[in-house]
């Protein structure tokens, strides 16, 4: 089937629609593949001490004693780690230079390794090992040894091992498969197979509305979920893999895929990575130890790679890589909404903050394989504040998980194991609006009895958090968490006037005027019920992860919430988190706040800048917002609206957060052209902010 261009006629240069279809009439210099896959291999093997242990940890019958080969966990298969050993001492026997290749000893022991698990067939019950995982660590195993593995054992693990792969499937389990087919082709001087698992592979490369790379340059695996930092992160791994490989040959990507694939690097993934650590909202499912900093390691390592790649670029690849170095200015400085996966983010030249949300249109979290045990509501409205990129760094064991930043939930003892059913959410008004340096990102929230209407309005240098509408039906407490993050320093608090200070362990309930913690200031814009602690708390690894640790974990945690108590109806709340702020300018800020709330209703949630240049509204129903000398603004369909005044050229920025409507007609009190009617975009691209220039 032929695809279609997702792209609007006037949005050509925001993405590429791609066939991947290898054009070249050639069969490609097999001899250079090989070799270059070789090369890829060899890059980064291991020290020589590592395959030394491995060599003579070795039992007679390629076995490791340290090994669980009777484990059979479908999420972390532990016997899986026996190829991950035998593919590393391949690649150091493969490697040019490297002090061990072609050491007798170390190709007597990837022999061994590949007989024992031949010979003992490992299958586990999770589809993805037997198909993908395990072939994925044993083709490359076999190529990097070629004639030194013997025949009768290469064709036995082809034939049996390989053999259970099959290409097919979406996304980057496509491209898994493909892969592995291609290699198997490369084993079997089997040219047209090699060709067909390179046009598979790049296939994938490709904007689409269904599982890859999204028209926003998010990633969609499993139905439409974000997964940047999962099968996102393999996806480009794998990418720029092949593209280092095919390089020079017949099979080599196009300037187009190399082009698209730079892209969704810098305009996708690059966004979500703070001082080196990856945003948790990119994380998917897999929160474990060392999540952030592993992944954010694995984006620079991309960015790095694709330089080469990619060199008429290199600057801005090295440029987002030194953005995550220590000591190193950040250049990186803009917001952005990413409407299809619904999650906006905002970065200034010191803080970070980002929201994920969920909708009828994307689902917010999962759980599979026994991770993410507690995710319930991490696509909520989850807010994460980030200054030095350690705020929430491996906190998870001993996270309240119905409190998670900026949520607002029951306090109840229901499940918090994702689900589809649970995690898709239950309204279609879920959007951003972008606009160089300042943003908006609202939803409708629904789950079981609870309702609220939440807003974001993110600013220069701080972020206004607004909701409505707060209403349960069950006698369960409900509580909008302003923030938990790991406590750092001291707590200083202003109670009427009077400041005061928390110590470990002390609780404070409000109403509080403000807050200052660990650089960040919470100023709240309206009295309430405010609770704010360094709580020590405990939990375990396993309860998040079920094959980490059950050992006891215990951390200081900062908490700040707002209690609306039980069965709320019509509660509120309005607070300014200021993320890079002295405590001595919290006073001033606290009489002087960076914007004015215009309203706050059910309808309609909306503040105004303290000059008064910059709008931003969320209807959630067709009305009109009133400010400064009189002024309106009026709608005719539910929309996101930013009017920023402060530059020479007014301009007004708008989206339909529900996706279904194809124009909005916008009402100025004081324009010359009383009515504007802005087209909104379609298909793959609708929900994407339209900028009217209002001159």
């Amino acid at each position: 089937m032929r695809r279609q261009s997702l792209l609007p006629a006037a949005a050509t240069t925001l993405a590429f629609w791609m066939t991947g279809v290898c054009v070249a009439g050639g069969s490609g210099d097999v001899s250079l593949l090989r070799d270059q896959m070789i090369e890829w291999y060899g890059r980064g093997a291991p020290r020589a001490g590592v395959v030394e242990r491995y060599i003579h940890g070795q039992r007679p019958d390629g076995s490791w004693p340290d090994i669980d080969y009777a484990n059979t966990d479908p999420g972390g298969w532990r016997t899986y780690e026996h190829l991950g050993r035998t593919l590393e001492m391949a690649r150091v026997y493969r490697a040019a230079g490297h002090p061990m290749a072609d050491n007798p000893a170390l190709r007597a022991a990837v022999v061994a390794a590949i007989e024992h698990w031949t010979n003992e067939d490992y299958v586990n019950s999770n589809w993805w090992y037997p198909q993908i995982g395990v072939p994925d660590a044993l083709a490359p195993t076999l190529v990097l040894m070629a004639e030194a593995a013997p025949g009768d054992l290469r064709d036995k693990a082809i034939r049996q091992i390989l053999g259970r792969s099959k290409m097919g499937m979406t996304g980057q389990n496509k491209v898994w498969l493909a892969g592995i087919a291609f290699m198997k082709g490369l084993l079997c001087d089997d040219a047209a197979m090699m060709r067909e698992a390179r046009n598979q592979i790049f296939e994938e490369l490709h904007v689409t509305i269904q599982e890859g790379i999204q028209p926003d340059y998010s990633f969609h695996q499993h139905g439409p979920q974000l997964q940047w930092g999962n099968y996102g992160a393999a996806f480009s791994a794998d990418m720029i893999q092949w593209a280092s490989i095919f390089r020079d040959t017949d099979y080599a990507l196009t300037p187009e895929q190399i082009d698209l694939l730079g892209r969704y690097l810098l305009e996708g993934t690059a966004w979500i990575v703070w001082n080196g650590r990856m945003d948790i909202s990119g994380c998917g499912r897999q929160i474990f130890r060392d999540c952030q900093a592993s992944k954010g390691r694995s984006v620079i390592r991309h960015l790095d790679l694709m330089a080469e790649i990619d060199p008429t670029r290199a600057n801005l690849y090295r440029d987002a890589i030194a953005c995550n170095q220590p000591g190193q200015a950040n250049t990186f400085v803009a917001h952005k909404h990413f409407w299809r996966s619904d999650i906006s983010v905002q970065r200034r030249p010191n803080w970070y903050a980002s929201v994920k949300m969920c909708s009828t249109r994307v689902i917010g979290a999962e759980t599979c394989n026994n991770e993410n045990m507690l995710g319930l509501h991490l696509g909520d409205g989850v807010t994460y504040f980030q200054r030095t990129g350690q705020e929430y760094e491996d906190l998870f064991p001993v996270w309240d998980w119905r409190r998670l930043p900026g949520t607002t939930c029951e306090q109840d003892q229901g499940t918090l194991v994702p689900s589809s059913a649970l995690c898709r959410g239950r309204s279609d008004f879920v959007g951003g609006v972008s606009g160089g340096r300042c943003g908006l990102a609202a939803m409708e929230y629904l789950r079981d009895g609870l309702s609220a209407r939440k807003a974001w309005f993110f600013l220069e240098d701080a972020v206004v958090c607004l909701g409505a509408g707060i209403a349960c039906d069950t006698p369960e407490t409900v509580l909008t968490s302003v923030n938990q993050c790991a406590a750092n320093g001291p707590v200083t608090i202003s109670v009427d006037r009077r400041l005061g200070h928390l110590s470990k362990g002390q609780r404070s309930t409000g109403p509080h005027e403000w807050l200052h913690h660990d650089g960040m200031g919470y100023v709240f814009l309206t009295p309430g019920k405010t609770t704010a602690g360094v709580l020590t708390q405990t939990g375990t690894w396993h309860d998040v992860h079920r094959r980490e640790s059950t050992q006891p974990v215990e951390r200081d945690v900062f908490n700040l919430w707002i209690d609306h108590g039980a069965r709320p109806d019509a509660e509120q709340y309005a607070y300014v988190v200021c993320p890079d702020v002295s405590v001595e300018a919290m006073r001033r800020l606290s009489e002087a706040p960076p914007a004015r709330i215009v309203a706050q209703s059910n309808e309609l949630l909306a503040i105004v800048s303290h000059d008064g240049k910059l709008l931003q509204a969320a209807f959630f129903r067709p009305g009109q917002v009133t400010w400064g000398d009189g002024r309106t603004l009026a709608v005719d369909e539910p929309a996101l609206v930013m009017l920023d005044e402060t530059r020479v050229f007014p301009r007004l920025r708008v989206c339909d957060p529900t996706q279904k409507r194809k124009a909005l007609r916008v009402r100025l009190s004081w324009y010359s052209k009383a009515e504007i009617v802005v087209p909104l975009p379609e298909g793959g691209f609708a929900g994407q902010t339209v900028d009217v220039n209002l001159h």
